[in-house]
């Protein structure tokens, strides 16, 4: 495989996607910490943020507009990422974030502001144990005490079986000639043809077969970051933790919240082999891994963050803000887990959702609203942590600047809902969340278009139709305009009646 001579085996010839990644948000990293009882760094406050291997950008800019008493740092080694990171900035008037074209290395060796929070997605497990060790060592010199750190990589022991895929992708590519998407399309074909033709691998790995029939399906750009570095790399929990115990880190917790908690996600059984661990949080989380042959991690780490007393918790707790992360009418009570269907009592859950379907609150505002009259603390707590790890509730921005919020996101959102609409989702900046807000194509056209429904189906359709975009019927086009329609149309009740007023509720929409 042709390679740049200063991208270290790291794919430079594919620009990455442009995506946002909801685990990086200042609020939620903030809350992970609190339910891991560390006190951490205020995110509240100015706080300084940087992502290492920032991409194209679009996270860093959606969250320094979200967050505009943050200073956002961006950094990746790709001159077209940081290209498009900064005209994206310059479109969105983003005044409080910057983006720099530099290596881990170069990082390490640069004078630069310290941190409040860092976040590296989709970096650790993609690189050289070389550029590892300069981020470790950015991470000792650069983060603050109290610090966060936000890191996801490919994770053992679920990905045993799908690095000899990765592995036979990659080397297949090296063999080819012509652009990198067009090998990918060649190694992935013959991978198919490989595993219809009996390979004993694919019989013998269940895993990798559903991963390849998952691969054939997607584009082709994301594939090649994804799989086709030299230094793809799986690791065990323990041994991240190691590595980061180098710059003073430890654990605290995961952005997919529901892994937080055990009874979620264990079976008694399980749970009880876990618990003879004892404290050593490094082995519990990875037996956890073999308990759920874990494939992908998303951890929370904190530097020196102390330990405080339950009523500093408890206090920490009720100044944190709530709102819902959808719709009331979509909200669940039940969620398939690895231990099981799980099903949350309504009376016990449902009437924090009733009181946040109102407006974004605090913890003690919880309390004290009238739909939760009769629970106590301790039982709205279970339920605020209960909702929040099924996906129904966020912890947000406080209420204080939220004005000043809304007009840097409003410029954020301009600048996006400027740019032609795109097959895939769009995501816009809320000043409540402080995070991003994910709208499908037609949800797009709906909120920039009409309030009226017959207009706003006319509108919406002519508009997809224009862009080249097929409605699907699960993962069938929909080849038919009346059925096209009838879709659009279904879509838009559904839009006016329940999003958007909640997208008013969230700041996206007037």
């Amino acid at each position: 495989m042709q390679e740049q001579s200063w991208a270290e085996g790291y794919v430079v010839d594919v620009g990455y996607t442009h995506g946002f990644y909801r685990e990086l948000t200042p609020a939620l990293l903030r809350f992970v910490t609190l339910l891991g009882e560390a006190q951490a760094a205020d995110i509240e406050k100015p706080f300084t943020y940087y992502e290492l291997g920032c991409g194209n950008g679009y996270s860093t800019a959606l969250l320094a507009a979200a967050n505009p008493h943050g200073r956002f740092i961006g950094a990746d080694f790709n001159p077209t990422h940081i290209h498009n990171a900064r005209k994206l900035a310059a479109e969105a008037e983003a005044g409080n974030v910057e983006f720099i074209e530099k290596s881990f290395a170069e990082m390490v060796a640069m004078e630069l502001p310290e941190a409040d929070v860092v976040a590296l997605h989709g970096v650790y497990s993609w690189i050289n144990a070389e550029n590892r060790a300069h981020i470790v060592e950015f991470l000792r010199r650069r983060l603050k005490p109290g610090g966060i750190v936000y890191i996801s990589y490919n994770s053992l022991p679920g990905q045993c079986q799908v690095a000899p895929l990765q592995r036979l992708l990659a080397d297949h590519a090296v063999r080819g000639s012509g652009p990198l998407p067009a090998r990918i399309g060649q190694s992935v074909d013959y991978a198919r043809r490989l595993e219809q033709a009996g390979a004993d691998f694919f019989r013998a790995s269940p895993i990798a077969k559903t991963r390849l029939a998952s691969i054939i399906k997607q584009d082709p750009s994301y594939l090649a970051h994804e799989y086709y570095n030299d230094h793809w790399t799986p690791f065990y929990h323990a041994d991240v933790a190691r590595d980061l115990a180098e710059a003073k880190l430890t654990y605290a917790g995961s952005t997919a919240l529901i892994e937080n908690f055990d009874q979620f996600v264990l079976t008694p059984e399980l749970a009880a082999l876990v618990a003879e661990i004892g404290d050593s949080s490094a082995m519990r989380e990875t037996v956890k891994d073999f308990a759920r042959n874990k494939v992908f991690r998303r951890d929370v780490f904190t530097r020196g963050a102390p330990k405080p007393p339950p009523p500093v918790l408890d206090s920490l707790l009720g100044r944190t803000r709530f709102a819902l992360a959808r719709p009331r009418s979509g909200c669940r009570l039940t969620e398939k887990t690895p231990a099981g269907d799980l099903t949350l009592e309504t009376a016990a859950y449902a009437p924090v959702l009733d009181a946040l379907a109102r407006a974004p609150m605090t913890f003690d505002e919880l309390v004290r609203a009238p739909e939760t009259t009769g629970m106590t603390r301790p039982k709205v707590r279970q339920a605020v942590f209960g909702m929040a790890a099924l996906g129904n509730v966020l912890a947000t921005m406080p209420a204080e600047g939220e004005t000043g919020r809304r007009a840097s996101t409003a410029r954020f959102n301009k600048a996006i809902l400027a740019r032609p609409v795109a097959r895939a989702d769009t995501v816009l900046a809320s000043p409540v969340w402080g995070s991003g807000v994910a709208l499908n194509p037609i949800d797009r056209l709906l909120l920039n278009g009409p309030r009226t429904h017959k207009d706003a189906v006319e509108h919406a359709l002519k508009n997809f139709l224009k862009s080249g975009a097929k409605v699907k019927r699960g993962d069938h086009p929909i080849e038919s305009m009346e059925e096209t329609r009838a879709m659009i149309d279904e879509r838009a009740a559904f839009f006016h009646s329940d999003l958007l007023p909640f997208f008013r509720q969230i700041g996206i929409a007037e």
